[in-house]
C-alpha cells in the first residue's frame, strides 16, 4: 500500500451483488449514514459505552431531518484501510482502541463462497491504557436493506440463528430499472452471542441514552428524544405483521457487554441476504449459484459461522498475494486495485441454471442493462487472471438468448435485458427509443460487439489453455468473424462502447478491434486443427493491419488518428492490447512505441483523455493503454493521476470509471464492473 494516505471517494463495506451492496460515502464512518451504491440510505449504527460514557463509531442517528436525534461524540477514527476484500476502520480514545473490519469473501478461486451472500463485521476491542474498562457495544441495522424506498412495508422475525427483516416475495423480480434496490427477500443479522431485538430507531436511541444517563448520574433523567417511544418499542413490532419503514424506522438491534482487560476482545456479526430467486432468465425465476448443491438458507447461516476462521485465512492469503504483485508495480496501483476488486465482482450476480453458470453484470448508473457485452469486455482482465470460467458465465446468457431465437441479426447483440430481467435485448428497443422514430438498429454496435465476443472467447481459451468453449460456440463466432471481414476494417457511422461520445465513422480504434478479432478467430481455428482455414483469417487480418498502419497514420508521423478521415485527431488505442495479449503478431513494435510516446504528451492533471474531442477519460481504457508496452513512465503517469483523482474528487460515490482530466469531477457512471479492466497490467495470458 502507498505510504501517503489513500482517501477513497466511497468505501466498500458489504459487497455481494448489485442489490446487496452497502458503502460509506464519507471519509469518517460517523460522518454520514451508510448507503447502497446508488446513494440511497441503508443505515448501520454503532455506539460504544466505555465506563458509562457513550461514543458513536458508525453511521448517523438521524434518519430524516424532520425528526432530530442527537449524536454522541464520535470515537476518533485514526485510519481506514481498504484491501481487496476487507475494509478496516480503527478508532481510539485515551481508554480503548476499537477495530471494525468489514469482510466480503469474494474469492475468485472459490465460486461457492463467492456466491454465498454473507459478509462479516468483525470487531476487536482492546484497552489502550492497560486498565480494565466496562464496555458495551450497540449495533443497529436498518429495515431499508430490503426495500426500494422507505414507504414500503416490512415485517420482522427470527430463525434458528438470526433476526431478520423481510419485504416478502410479492414484488420479487417485478421491476427492471437502474436506480432501483431490492424489494423482496430478507436481510438477516447472525450474532448468537449478542442480545438481539427489533425496535424503532428513536426507541433504540432512547434506551441507550436513558440507561447510560442513569449509570453516569445515578438518576433517571427522563430524557426522551421523540414522542412516546414506548409505542414503537419491541412489543409494538411483535404485534404487527407489516409496517411502513418511514413511520418509526424499525431497526434490528444488538448489544453486548464485556470488560476489557489485558487481553483484547474479538467477535463477529454475519450479515446475510436471502433473495429467494435471483434473476428472471428467459421467463424463469432462477436461483443463486450457492444453492446448486442443495444448500438452504439455514445451512448457509450455520456454515458462515462455522467456517469463519478458515474463510478469513483464505481471504488473507489471497489479498496478500494480490497486493504483493500489484505493489511491485506501484504502491498506488495496489491502492487502486484494492478499491476496484470488490466493486468489479459485486456488480454481477452468479447463478446456476440448466447445467451452466451465469455471471450477469448490471450496468450500474449507465442504463441498467444486464449482461452487456461491451461492459463484459472491459471487465475481463480481473476474471481472466483468476477465474476464466466466470467469463464464460458472462457470455452464456448472450449465447442462450441467440439459441432461443431472440436475436435475429447477423452481428452480435449488446445485452440480454434490463437487470434483473434477462429476457431479451433492451438497448435500442426501449420505449423511449421507439418514440424517437429511429430504427432500433441505429443504436446498435455491430463491429464493437462482434469483436468483443470473439476476443473474450479467445481470452478464455488462452487463460484456460483449452478450446472447449470456442468449439461449443464456433458457429456463431464464425458468423461474427465473417461480419468483421466484411465491414470491420473501416466501420461505417456507428456506436462503439464509448457510446457517450456519439456515433463515429471510420473509427481507427474500433478498426483495431475488428482486425484483432479476425486474427484471434483464425488463431483458434488453427489451434483446433483447421490450419489452412485459420491461416486465411490470420492472413486477412495481417493485410488489414498493414493497411491500417498507413491509413491511420497522422500527417505529423508521430501518432495515429481518431478516425481515418480526420487528420487533426488522436485517440487512445486500447483495443491494440489484444495483439500483445494473444501474441497475434499483427503490428510492429514501432506502432506501440509511437502511440505510447504520444500519450505521454497528452497528460492532464487527472489523467489521459480518451481522445481529442473532450477532456474526459475512462479509468479502464487508461489502464489498458498503460499495459500496451513496458513503459514505466506511462504506467506511473496514469496510475499517479488516477490515484490523485480518487483522493481529491468531491463526488463521494463508488469508484467512477468516467471522469474529467482537468477537474477532479465525475462525468457519469459509478459502481460499475468495468473496473475489472484495471487489472490489465497484471494479466499475462
Amino acid at each position: 500500500m502507498s505510504e501517503t494516505k489513500f482517501r477513497a471517494p466511497a468505501v466498500p463495506l458489504i459487497t455481494h451483488d448489485p442489490m446487496f451492496s452497502v458503502w460509506s460515502f464519507a471519509t469518517r464512518l460517523t460522518d454520514d449514514s451508510t448507503r447502497h451504491w446508488t446513494g440511497a440510505r441503508q443505515y448501520m449504527i454503532g455506539v460504544v459505552s466505555v465506563d458509562g460514557e457513550l461514543f458513536d463509531f458508525m453511521g448517523k442517528l438521524q434518519p430524516l431531518s424532520e425528526r432530530y436525534l442527537p449524536d454522541y461524540p464520535a470515537l476518533e477514527q485514526v485510519s481506514c484501510e481498504i484491501r481487496p476484500m476487507t475494509t478496516t476502520y480503527r478508532f481510539e480514545n485515551e481508554k480503548i482502541r476499537l477495530e471494525l473490519i468489514f469482510t466480503s469473501p469474494l474469492l475468485l478461486n472459490d465460486l461457492s463462497l463467492l456466491s454465498r451472500p454473507a459478509s462479516y463485521l468483525t470487531y476487536r476491542v482492546s484497552a489502550r491504557d492497560g486498565k480494565p474498562h466496562e464496555t458495551e457495544l450497540y449495533f443497529g441495522f436498518s429495515g431499508e436493506f430490503c426495500v426500494d424506498n422507505p414507504r414500503q412495508e416490512v415485517y420482522f422475525g427470527n430463525d434458528t440463528l438470526s433476526t431478520f427483516v423481510s419485504s416478502g416475495t410479492e414484488r420479487m423480480l417485478a421491476f427492471a430499472e437502474d436506480d432501483h434496490r431490492i424489494e423482496w427477500g430478507s436481510f438477516h443479522v447472525v450474532a448468537p452471542h449478542m442480545l438481539q431485538n427489533v425496535t424503532g430507531l428513536n426507541h433504540f436511541h432512547h434506551q441507550i441514552h436513558l440507561k447510560h444517563n442513569d449509570l453516569k448520574n445515578g438518576v433517571n433523567s427522563f430524557h426522551i428524544p421523540g414522542p412516546r417511544p414506548h409505542n414503537y418499542g419491541p412489543d409494538w413490532y411483535a404485534s404487527y405483521k407489516k409496517t411502513p419503514l418511514n413511520e418509526y424506522f424499525p431497526t434490528i438491534t444488538l448489544n453486548e457487554t464485556f470488560t476489557i482487560g489485558e487481553e483484547p476482545y474479538e467477535n463477529k456479526i454475519v450479515l446475510c441476504y436471502d433473495d429467494v430467486k435471483s434473476l428472471e432468465y428467459f421467463g424463469e425465476k432462477i436461483d443463486a449459484y450457492w444453492k446448486k448443491d442443495g444448500d438452504d438458507f439455514a445451512r448457509l447461516e450455520r456454515r458462515a459461522l462455522d467456517e469463519y476462521p478458515e474463510i478469513m485465512e483464505k481471504v488473507r492469503r489471497f489479498e496478500d498475494a494480490l497486493l504483493a504483485e500489484a505493489g511491485e508495480l506501484s504502491p498506488k496501483y495496489a491502492d487502486i486495485v484494492s478499491l476496484a476488486y470488490r466493486q468489479a465482482i459485486a456488480g454481477h450476480k452468479l447463478t446456476w441454471h440448466d447445467g451452466e453458470i451465469q455471471f450477469v453484470s448490471k450496468e450500474n448508473y449507465s442504463n441498467g442493462c444486464a449482461a452487456t457485452v461491451d461492459v463484459t469486455y472491459p471487465s475481463v482482465p480481473l476474471f481472466l487472471k483468476y477465474a476464466p470460467e466466470l467469463v464464460e458465465g458472462m457470455l452464456n446468457p448472450v449465447f442462450k438468448m441467440i439459441e432461443k431465437g431472440l436475436w435475429p441479426y447477423e452481428f452480435a447483440p449488446h445485452d440480454v435485458g434490463t437487470y434483473p430481467k434477462c429476457n431479451a435485448q433492451a438497448y435500442g428497443f426501449y420505449l423511449r427509443h421507439r418514440h424517437t422514430g429511429r430504427d432500433p438498429l441505429s443504436f446498435q454496435m455491430p463491429v464493437e460487439e462482434c469483436g468483443n465476443m470473439i476476443l473474450c472467447v479467445a481470452g478464455i481459451a488462452a487463460a484456460e489453455k483449452r478450446y472447449d468453449y470456442f468449439l461449443k460456440h464456433e458457429g456463431l463466432l464464425r458468423q461474427w468473424a465473417d461480419y468483421l471481414v466484411k465491414i470491420g476494417y473501416d466501420p461505417e457511422n456507428q456506436l462503439c462502447t464509448d457510446d457517450f461520445a456519439g456515433h463515429l465513422a471510420h473509427n481507427t480504434n474500433l478498426s483495431l478491434k475488428g482486425i484483432c478479432g479476425i486474427a484471434a478467430f483464425g488463431k483458434m481455428l488453427r489451434a483446433t486443427g483447421r490450419e489452412e482455414e485459420g491461416a486465411r483469417y490470420e492472413q486477412k487480418a495481417r493485410e488489414m493491419a498493414a493497411s491500417w498502419e498507413k491509413a491511420a497514420a497522422a500527417p505529423e508521423g508521430d501518432h495515429y488518428k481518431l478516425a481515418f478521415d480526420q487528420d487533426d485527431s488522436w485517440s487512445v488505442k486500447y483495443n491494440l492490447i489484444w495483439d500483445r495479449l494473444l501474441d497475434l503478431k499483427l503490428f510492429s513494435k514501432a506502432v506501440y512505441e509511437k502511440e505510447v510516446a504520444y500519450y505521454k504528451t497528452k497528460f492532464r492533471r487527472y489523467g489521459l483523455p480518451l481522445d481529442n474531442r473532450a477532456d474526459y477519460t475512462k479509468s479502464d481504457w487508461q489502464m489498458w493503454a498503460a499495459a500496451l508496452t513496458d513503459d514505466g513512465e506511462l504506467f506511473r503517469g496514469i496510475v499517479d493521476r488516477m490515484w490523485d483523482f480518487l483522493c481529491e474528487t468531491p463526488d463521494r460515490t463508488p469508484f467512477t470509471d468516467f471522469y474529467f482530466t482537468t477537474r477532479p469531477l465525475e462525468r457519469g457512471f459509478q459502481a460499475r464492473t468495468v473496473q475489472g479492466g484495471l487489472f490489465m497490467p497484471l494479466l499475462n495470458l
